[in-house]
C-alpha cells in the first residue's frame, strides 16, 4: 500500500540523486524539450505549448500575489490588451518583431494607470477593483465590436513568415518560441525575486507599516508589481494571439484570470519555478476531462480544492521541500 511516509521517502531518494547528476539531468530535461515536437500529435503539441505559455502567465500571479501581497483579479483583461494590440498592430503593418515588445509597453502602460490609483487600496477592495476592471474590459470589447470585431472576435496574422513555415512546421515554431520565453521569464523572475526587489515585496506582504517604517515606498513597490504582472501578460497575450490565430472576447474574462491565479496556487506562490508544476493541472486536466461534459466541472473542482487545502505551498513547494 502506498502512504504519504512511502512518498515522502521515495522523493527524498531521488532528490538525493537529482542533487548529484544535476548537470545530467538538465541535459535530459533539454533534449526532451527539443526533441517533443517530433514526438508528438499536432494537437497535444498544441497543448503543451499553451502549458508553457500559462506558465509564463503565471508569474502575473507569482509576483504581486505571491510575493507583494496584492489580490489582483485583472490577469483576463491585460493577456487580452497584448493580444488585441499585436493583432492591431500587425495588421497596420507592423513587424510582428516588433509587434510583440510594443504589445508589452502597451499592456504594462495600462496597468501602470491603473494600478497607480488601485494599488492605494488593498485586500478585497484591490481585488474589486481588479475585478470591475476585467468586466469592463471583457463589454468595452463588445461594445466597440468595429475596433475589436465584438463577439465574432479577430483573426491574428501569423507570427512566422511563410518561407520559413514552409522548412519547419509553425506548430514546432510556436512551441520552441514559448518554451525559450517561459525559461527566459523564470530566469528574469527568479533573479528579480531574489534580490532586493524580492525582498522589499515580501516585506510589503508581511507588514506593510515595517516595510515602510525602514525606508521601503511601499506603493512604489505595489505598483512595481502591479505593473510587471500587466506586462508578463502582455507579452503572453502577443504570443497567444498567433498561436491559435483567433481571438475573442470571452478568452480574456473573470475565469481566465481565475485560471491564471489557480496556475500560480497549485505550482506554489512563492516559488518562481512553481508556475510550471501548476499550469499542466489548469491546461491538461480540464482537457482530460472532456469525457464528462456533465461531471467535468465538478471533478476538476474537487480536484483544485483537494491540491490547495492538502499542498497549501503548491506542487512545486510540496516536492522542493521533499527534494532537500
Amino acid at each position: 500500500m502506498i502512504t504519504v511516509s512511502t512518498i515522502d521517502s521515495a522523493l527524498g531518494r531521488v532528490g538525493s540523486i537529482l542533487t548529484t547528476h544535476r548537470k545530467g539531468l538538465l541535459v535530459v530535461v533539454g533534449l526532451l524539450l527539443l526533441v517533443w515536437p517530433y514526438m508528438l500529435e499536432s494537437s497535444l503539441l498544441f497543448d503543451l505549448t499553451l502549458v508553457f505559455l500559462y506558465a509564463v502567465l503565471a508569474f502575473a500571479a507569482i509576483v504581486p500575489i505571491g510575493y507583494a501581497g496584492q489580490l489582483i483579479l485583472s490577469q483576463g483583461a491585460f493577456f487580452g490588451i497584448g493580444a488585441y494590440s499585436f493583432i492591431k498592430l500587425t495588421t497596420a503593418g507592423i513587424p510582428a518583431v516588433v509587434a510583440i515588445p510594443l504589445s508589452v509597453g502597451i499592456t504594462a502602460g495600462a496597468a501602470y494607470v491603473l494600478g497607480w490609483p488601485a494599488t492605494r487600496a488593498s485586500g478585497i477592495y484591490l481585488g474589486i477593483i481588479t475585478l470591475a476592471f476585467n468586466e469592463l474590459f471583457v463589454i468595452a470589447l463588445n461594445l466597440f465590436s468595429e475596433f475589436t470585431g465584438g463577439s465574432t472576435g479577430l483573426e491574428s496574422p501569423s507570427l512566422f513568415p511563410t518561407a520559413l513555415t514552409r522548412v519547419v512546421p509553425a506548430d514546432h515554431l510556436y512551441y520552441y518560441l514559448v518554451v525559450t520565453v517561459f525559461v527566459l521569464s523564470y530566469l528574469s523572475f527568479r533573479h528579480v525575486l531574489g534580490s532586493k526587489f524580492g525582498w522589499a515585496f515580501r516585506s510589503i506582504k508581511e507588514d506593510i507599516t515595517v516595510a515602510e517604517s525602514v525606508g521601503i515606498d511601499s506603493h512604489r513597490y505595489r505598483l512595481l508589481s502591479f505593473t510587471v504582472a500587466g506586462a508578463t501578460c502582455g507579452l503572453a497575450g502577443s504570443l497567444y494571439a498567433p498561436l491559435t490565430g483567433y481571438i475573442s472576447p470571452t478568452m480574456f474574462n473573470l475565469h481566465t484570470s481565475i485560471n491564471i491565479i489557480l496556475a500560480g496556487m497549485i505550482g506554489g506562490l512563492n516559488l518562481p519555478l512553481g508556475s510550471i508544476f501548476g499550469s499542466p493541472v489548469v491546461v491538461l486536466v480540464p482537457n482530460a476531462l472532456r469525457f464528462s461534459s456533465d461531471g467535468r466541472l465538478i471533478i476538476y473542482g474537487t480536484l483544485l480544492i483537494v491540491v490547495l487545502i492538502y499542498l497549501p505551498q503548491g506542487i512545486g513547494g510540496w516536492i522542493t521541500d521533499r527534494l532537500r
